[in-house]
């Protein structure tokens, strides 16, 4: 069972078919899976108007601040930096996933910390 989706776009403030879906005006190609719905937040850590081979750190992700003009809607999503999300009772597992579909070199996203509550 999906909890949530933490997405990394292309570029925060100019159009990009590898932005974030939430983009306004919509400007990417991505299409969300339908199992992620609308449990997911979306940022790009990178101002410029392309990229370089290089991790930008300038903006953490998925925190609301630091949005470029296209990721309005993105960074606008309820209860940021925090999500909330409730089941019913369960036993199943709880993974965390880091999936991309281009190597390190290309595309990287660094994780420092990542905490999970559960009350």
């Amino acid at each position: 069972q999906h909890i949530w989706t933490l997405m990394a776009g292309v570029i925060a403030s100019y159009y990009d078919d590898g932005n974030c879906p939430c983009n306004t005006p919509p400007s990417s190609t991505q299409d969300i899976q339908s199992f992620i719905g609308d449990d997911y937040f979306c940022e790009s850590g990178n101002p410029t108007g392309g990229w370089t081979d290089i991790v930008y750190t300038d903006d953490p992700l998925w925190d609301g601040q630091g949005c470029g003009s296209h990721e309005g809607n993105c960074c606008e999503a309820p209860g940021l930096p925090w999500f909330y999300k409730t089941f019913n009772s369960t036993t199943d597992y709880i993974e965390l996933r880091v999936c991309g579909d281009e190597s390190t070199d290309n595309e990287d996203v660094p994780f420092s910390l990542y905490e999970i509550y559960i009350k």
